[in-house]
């Protein structure tokens, strides 16, 4: 799990509220602390699972010879943001921004767009001006590794969370950092 805060006062307001005898034993002693707490995770994924446009800007990064794909995450009570971070090549990181730049060529920009049209729901990607569909798409494939991680509803809770984690465009492995830093903005 990344770096997460429960809601010390909510989980004061949850016990007030049930009847002690309907409490599991000890619940009520496990108080939350109020600080960011670390637990370390690891999953795989299966490429395969990923959506038609994620798929294709993968397929582009490694491509250029992109072996692995730094992810920041964030979010709490309502919902989980994960951010494209840098991406890591043979000669070393780059700036996922420059990277999404440097891609946004017109054949990857059409081969996303007709990915998109294999969604269910496709008009965001049709309403996206093609400066901006290849930062949106490595966004999209950040978010879908953060979920396969996390959870689907990473974000959504009584809580609040930050983290980073390393994708490893091959294998599938995905590796947290413990040494992750809140992000700025």
């Amino acid at each position: 799990m990344p770096f997460i805060r429960a809601d010390a006062a909510m989980f004061d307001e949850i016990v007030g509220e049930m009847d002690p005898e309907d409490l599991p034993p000890g619940f009520a002693d496990q108080r939350p602390s109020g600080e960011f707490e670390y637990e370390s995770a690891e999953a795989k994924y299966d490429f395969a699972e990923l959506e038609p446009p994620a798929r294709v800007m993968l397929d582009a990064l490694r491509a250029l010879g992109a072996s692995h794909f730094i992810v920041h995450y964030d979010g709490g009570y309502d919902e989980g943001f994960a951010h494209a971070g840098d991406v890591r090549f043979a000669n070393g990181l780059m700036d996922a921004r420059e990277v999404a730049e440097a891609m946004a060529k017109p054949p990857l920009i059409a081969e996303i767009r007709a990915a998109a049209e294999k969604l269910k729901y496709s008009g965001y990607y049709k309403q996206l001006e093609d400066s901006k569909i290849v930062g949106h798409t490595l966004d999209d494939l950040a978010h879908q590794l953060a979920s396969k991680l996390l959870g689907d509803g990473y974000g959504t809770g009584e809580y609040e969370l930050y983290g980073s984690f390393t994708a490893d465009l091959n294998s599938g492995e995905i590796v947290d950092d413990p040494n992750a830093k809140p992000q700025k903005g």
